[in-house]
């Protein structure tokens, strides 16, 4: 069969093709048909919902969403839907602190002293190792008494962390830690004089018209937010519905659980990565391997490499209760893969690994 006469039929699938001029091979069609096929049946099976896009060099090859967003009133995902992040939205933050060095209002190598007073280890912790895991802070979700409470931006958080001794001596080893994003968060707000939210709202979000992206917290929603991916979790007797004040109290800040569709997502990574947004030479440094593997991993400036079969990638998930999220750049292929769900149980890990291999089989 001619390749303009498969046309038609992967239009019909919703799959979104290229121009006749930078068109796809004929097998790559067949894996990206292939891909929505196997979301298309876990779908139908009541196993998936949610909304990927894929796309390589030429542009987007499959733009799609899957499922409801809202079960209850029939509200379909879409690629413009918005899920919640999670830690996903870590990137968001790695990514404010070298365009600020771009810009010279920071060194990665300044300490944290020099912004924060009173910090446990300021006078020794950089921004790098902040960025990269290696602090020593620790997760700030275990200091004594935490609470939401009257939390307004990152600044307000640091009393909490003042009270947790460090996990291990600034530069000594690396763990993944939510407490040095905040720390990174409150920083950004002392250099601009704004709450993080608002900062990245101006610095990423209007800037590359991100018209699906915010930080919300979920019990500021209600039903008639139809943009907004309801989050459920699987019972026995089928899917319960997250409550609008699941998380009352919480806010989304540096560390996680900004909101953001497939679309949206793809347009930041292509700013990140083309290096309009930090130019090349801090691009290569902020997505470098600059820690030693953590479970197979390596750690750049909150954005985390992870080692496959013959490839890697650049990226981060996220995790929580009703929604997960994978965002994933494979800079040898020059692949994306974003993987959003409002399905507590799906594997978003497990999901991934299989479209890896059906796309880069040949890489090994």
């Amino acid at each position: 069969m001619v390749l303009s006469a498969l046309i038609p039929r992967f239009m019909a699938t919703g799959i979104v093709l290229l121009t006749l001029s930078t068109l796809p091979s004929y097998a790559q069609h067949q894996q990206i048909a292939a891909i929505d096929s196997i979301l298309t049946a876990q779908t139908a099976k009541d196993q998936f919902s949610g909304a990927i896009l894929i796309a390589d060099s030429s542009g987007i090859l499959l733009s799609k969403g899957y499922g409801w967003a809202d079960r209850e009133r029939k509200v379909k995902n879409t690629p413009d839907t918005r899920f919640s992040l999670s830690s996903a939205s870590k990137v968001f933050t790695g990514t404010a602190i070298t365009l600020l060095a771009r810009q010279g209002k920071l060194q990665l190598s300044d300490t944290v002293g020099m912004y924060i007073k009173d910090f446990p280890g300021g006078q020794r912790i950089t921004i790098h190792q902040l960025l990269t895991h290696s602090s020593g802070v620790d997760d700030f979700f275990k200091a004594p008494g935490f609470s939401y409470k009257n939390i307004r931006n990152c600044t307000d958080m640091l009393p909490f962390l003042r009270q947790l001794p460090l996990a291990y001596p600034p530069g000594d080893s690396c763990a993944y830690s939510t407490g040095d994003c905040i720390v990174l968060g409150a920083i950004i707000e002392k250099i601009t004089g704004k709450p993080f939210p608002g900062y990245i709202q101006s610095a990423f979000i209007d800037k590359l018209n991100l018209q699906h992206t915010s930080f919300t917290p979920y019990w500021q929603l209600d039903s008639t937010q139809r943009q907004f991916a309801i989050g459920y979790r699987k019972t026995p007797t089928g899917y319960t519905p997250l409550a609008y004040n699941y998380d009352q109290g919480s806010i989304p800040l540096s560390a996680g659980g900004a909101w953001s569709s497939v679309t949206d997502l793809y347009r930041f990574n292509k700013a990140v990565f083309s290096g309009e947004l930090t130019g090349n030479d801090l691009l290569r440094q902020m997505t470098g391997r600059h820690t030693t593997q953590w479970e197979n991993t390596y750690f750049g400036y909150t954005w985390i490499t992870s080692v496959k079969k013959g490839y890697h990638s650049i990226g981060h998930p996220g995790d929580s209760s009703g929604w997960h999220a994978m965002n994933e750049y494979y800079p040898g292929r020059k692949y994306m893969i974003i993987l959003l769900t409002n399905f507590g149980s799906v594997d978003q890990y497990a999901l991934t690994n299989i479209f890896e291999e059906m796309l880069f089989k040949d890489a090994r």
